[in-house]
């Protein structure tokens, strides 16, 4: 999954509303942050292991939300940043395929190899997690404003990854 975990992360506002929007989508998109430093440090291969299998995502989840409490945010707002990167592995489940333990199985729809299908159940999360955020704005901030212009810039990057993905099959993450 590409843009869709903004999608989850802009739920998450809506289930835990004292959360920074940016701890959120920090959250959402942890395991491939971690699965980039390997990139970076050269270390690709190994980096999904550590990044996207189920032991790495419960890590993840328990040090992310671990994080929140001691800076003194609520339960509930650890709570759901946890959940938030345990989704990431959720949802790239149905996008793509990965190893669910070291030497593991490797676990996925792989819709990546239909790029077309992808972009709509991509879509699909993102528009969701619009209408559950947009439902925390103020009654003044819900006509034609920001949040119509974001979910209209997000599904726009989600069709040019779709877009880049049909022609260039071969594309690498790293």
């Amino acid at each position: 999954m590409y843009v869709g975990h903004v999608g989850a992360a802009l739920a998450g506002k809506r289930a835990a509303p004292a959360a920074t929007l940016a701890s959120l989508l920090v959250a959402s998109y942890l395991p491939d942050w971690a699965d980039a430093a390997f990139c970076v440090a050269g270390k690709y291969q190994i980096g999904q292991l550590y990044s996207h299998s189920l032991p790495a995502v419960a890590v993840l989840a328990l040090v992310a939300g671990g994080l929140q409490l001691a800076r003194g945010r609520a339960r509930l707002v650890a709570a759901v940043v946890a959940l938030l990167v345990v989704s990431h592995l959720l949802l790239d489940f149905v996008t793509g395929k990965k190893y669910a333990w070291r030497d593991g199985p490797r676990i996925g729809l792989g819709l990546y190899s239909h790029p077309a299908l992808e972009f709509f159940i991509e879509a699909g999360v993102i528009v969701i997690g619009w209408l559950l955020y947009r439902a925390t704005l103020p009654p003044n901030r819900k006509s034609w404003n920001d949040s119509h212009l974001m979910l209209g810039l997000l599904l726009l990057m989600q069709l040019s990854m779709d877009i880049a993905k049909l022609l260039q099959p071969a594309i690498n993450k790293c």
